[in-house]
Formats: C-alpha cells, sequence, structure tokens
C-alpha cells in the first residue's frame, strides 16, 4: 500500500491546470495498482467461493455489466460480485470482440449467465461511451432484463461487504456526487427499478437514433427529478456506495482513488495508508 500512495504522491506531484485530466490521471494511473493488490490479497478466497458459485438465470434482482472489452479487472469484478451477493442472476451486455473472452472466464458456469452482444467491433474510448450511455437510457435494454431490481456493475466497482436486500429499493440511486449530494447520484454502481427505467426510457428517449450528449446517470437522474422519483436519503447512500465522499466503512467501492486528491492533502501519509488499507479490506 506505501508503493500506492508514492504513485498518488508522485501524480499529485505532477501539476495540470485542468481538473478533469488531473482526475482522469489519478484515475487510469493508480487503477491498475489498486487492482494488483486486490488480486494479490483477496482473489484465493474468492476463487475458493467461485469453485462452488452458481448464479441463478432468473432471479427478481440481478446484477448488469455493460462491458465491450477484455477489460484486465474482469475476471476479480465477475468473482467479487459472485461473493458479494450469490442469489442475484447476471446480464452481460458485451461485444462481438469480447465474447469468446467472457466464455474463457465463465467456462462450465456459462449456462447460467445471461449473454448479450450489444456492441461490435472495438470502438474508440470516445464511441465506447457514447454507446454505453445510450445503452443504458434505451427502453429495449431493460426490456430484456427479468428481473425487479438491478445493480449495474462497472469495471472499476468493488465489493467489500456483502450487499444487504435492504439496498435494493427506490427508483435509481448510486453513490452520493460531491458536488450534487441531494440528487440521487449514479457512478460506476447503482441500484435500478427496472419498470421505472422502461417508463423512463420510452417517454423522455422515444427515438433512440437521437444520442444522448451526458453521462446516462445524469441523463437519469434529471429525467426523474422531472416526474418525481424516489431514493434512499444521502447518510444511507452515502454509508453503501462511496465515491468522491469519503466514509468509513461502505459496502461497494467506486473509483475512489480519482480523488486521491483528498487524502493526500487532508491526511498524513500514515494516515491515507491506514485508510486505503481498510477500504481495500473485504470481510470474509
Amino acid at each position: 500500500m506505501e508503493a500506492i500512495y508514492e504513485v498518488a504522491l508522485a501524480e499529485y506531484k505532477n501539476k495540470s491546470d485542468d481538473v478533469m485530466i488531473k482526475l482522469d490521471r489519478y484515475r487510469t494511473t493508480l487503477e491498475p495498482h489498486i487492482y494488483h493488490y486486490l488480486i494479490e490479497h483477496h482473489m484465493s478466497m474468492l476463487n475458493r467461493h467461485w469453485s462452488t458459485y452458481q448464479p441463478p438465470k432468473k432471479a427478481r434482482r440481478a446484477f448488469v455489466i455493460v462491458e465491450r472489452r477484455a477489460h484486465p479487472n474482469f475476471e476479480f469484478v465477475l468473482k467479487n460480485a459472485a461473493w458479494a451477493c450469490p442469489t442475484l442472476s447476471v446480464y452481460i451486455f458485451c461485444s462481438d470482440v469480447n465474447r469468446g473472452f467472457i466464455s474463457a472466464l465463465l467456462g462450465d458456469k456459462e449456462p447460467n449467465y445471461n449473454i448479450i452482444v450489444a456492441f461490435k467491433g472495438h470502438g474508440t474510448r470516445e464511441q465506447g461511451k457514447t454507446e454505453y450511455n445510450n445503452l443504458l437510457t434505451d427502453a429495449k435494454t431493460y426490456r430484456q432484463i427479468d428481473a425487479e431490481y438491478i445493480m449495474t456493475v462497472q469495471m472499476d466497482v468493488i465489493f467489500r461487504r456483502k450487499l444487504p436486500e435492504a439496498i435494493f429499493v427506490g427508483d435509481f440511486w448510486g453513490n452520493p456526487w460531491l458536488w450534487k449530494q441531494e440528487e440521487s447520484g449514479g457512478g460506476g454502481a447503482t441500484v435500478r427499478n427496472v419498470k421505472k427505467m422502461i417508463a423512463l426510457c420510452e417517454q423522455f428517449r422515444p427515438d433512440t437514433a437521437v444520442h444522448i450528449k451526458e453521462c446516462e446517470d445524469a441523463w437519469i437522474s434529471e429525467h426523474l427529478a422531472l416526474i418525481g422519483t424516489t431514493y434512499p436519503c444521502l447518510a444511507d447512500r452515502a454509508q453503501i456506495i462511496m465515491e468522491s465522499m469519503p466514509v468509513k466503512d461502505p459496502y461497494i467501492l467506486h473509483q475512489f482513488w480519482t480523488f486521491a486528491e483528498t487524502y493526500l492533502i487532508g491526511m498524513t501519509k500514515n494516515a491515507h495508508i491506514e485508510y486505503w488499507t481498510h477500504l481495500l479490506s473485504i470481510e470474509f
């Protein structure tokens, strides 16, 4: 963990006046080090669980993974989600490019997964973002999911505690945004009511040939606010999913290292290392 701290510190010293560039550098530079640490410390436990795990093909609640790449974090994320809530079914929206990769990861468990080829080709980074945002604001996507509630899972999500069923409430919510704390939030792990998503997308994006301009979570949050919505209070959301608002013991993490500067400025080196070590623990 001290090595990860030193990488973060080096990025902090690599100053940039552009906030978005700076955040992106923290995110992309630190991520491989974070997942190397997770694999080193937790993969043996996750593999033991995986050896007997079989997800239900259909359940009231489901994990939804949308990923077109043969992402290096894919195996860890799959096994981490399986450990966090083994009673959920799993839907994977993939591309023709990474379909074989996913089959190789799943092995004999593949028949228990719901795999939908939704993308073609590798795509550029910007194309990937656009098609991801369009997919999750398309009513057709949600009609393919036979569940009442879903949790979306991106490749930079970490489940550090078992998920309680009580989190599957409301219409749509995710980690609180530090800059918009009272809104429903979003990010890499979000809870969504499937029927509500279908109705919302049908009402506000009936023509799916027209691309949305913002991130899909912001689009959903904004449009739900127009028609009235329900989601847990700020304190509850913050304790469940952490991204830009630090808490002591969240259930889920989403790329918190993107906001490394918060910790570098506000904590001593030892306190920083102790806190991040705690965050990257997984309760057995």
